[in-house]
C-alpha cells in the first residue's frame, strides 16, 4: 500500500514538472502566434484574417497560460475553495499503513482524508492539466481545429477545479451523503 502512495506522489511531482514546462511554452507559442496574427492582418494575407478576434483570444490564452497559477487560484476562489495552486514541486507526505489503520478506525470521513491526503498532490496536478487542456481545446475550436463544443470544454474545466480539490469533496460529499459513522 505504501508503495502505491509513493508512486502517486511521484506522478504528482513529475505532473507538478510538467505542467509549468508546458504553460511557459504554451504560453510564448500563443503570444507568438497572436503577434503574428495581428502582423498578417496588416499585412493582407490569409493567417488569421478571417478568423474574427482569433489573434487576440491567442494572446489572452498565451497571457493566461504564463500566469496559469494566478488562473488557477481564481478560479478555486470563483467555485468556493481555499487552495492555492503554485508552480513548484508539492511537499513530500508521508504515510504508512499504521496510519491508515488509525484513520480506518476513525470511520470512513477519517479514512477517506488520509487517503485523499496523500494523493493531494497527485490530484492537484492532474486537475491543473485537465484544465490546461480545456483551454487549449477551446483555443483548437476558436482556430476550427477540432470538432469539441464550448460547452464540453466548460465542462472539462470546472471538472478539472473539482479534481483538483478532491481532498476537500470527497469527505464533505460523504458528510451530505450521511455516511459517517
Amino acid at each position: 500500500m505504501e508503495g502505491l502512495f509513493d508512486f502517486a506522489q511521484d506522478i504528482g511531482a513529475a505532473l507538478s514538472w510538467l505542467l509549468p514546462m508546458l504553460c511557459y511554452v504554451t504560453g510564448a507559442s500563443f503570444l507568438a502566434a497572436g503577434v503574428m496574427g495581428i502582423f498578417q492582418r496588416s499585412s493582407i494575407s490569409n493567417g488569421f484574417l478571417s478568423k474574427g478576434f482569433m489573434p487576440e483570444l491567442t494572446i489572452a490564452a498565451g497571457a493566461t497560460f504564463l500566469s496559469f497559477h494566478e488562473f488557477l487560484n481564481m478560479g478555486n476562489r470563483t467555485l468556493g475553495f481555499d487552495a492555492n495552486a503554485g508552480m513548484g514541486a508539492p511537499a513530500a507526505t508521508s504515510f504508512s499503513s499504521d496510519a491508515l489503520m488509525t484513520a480506518a478506525q476513525g470511520g470512513p470521513v477519517a479514512a477517506l482524508t488520509a487517503i485523499l491526503g496523500v494523493f493531494h498532490a497527485y490530484f492537484a496536478c492532474y486537475g491543473a492539466l485537465i484544465v490546461y487542456f480545456s483551454i487549449v481545446r477551446q483555443i483548437g475550436r476558436a482556430k476550427g481545429a477540432n470538432n469539441s463544443s464550448t460547452g464540453l470544454n466548460l465542462v472539462m474545466c470546472v471538472g478539472g477545479f473539482l479534481v483538483m480539490n478532491a481532498d476537500v469533496i470527497g469527505p464533505a460529499l460523504l458528510k451530505e451523503l450521511k455516511l459517517t459513522s
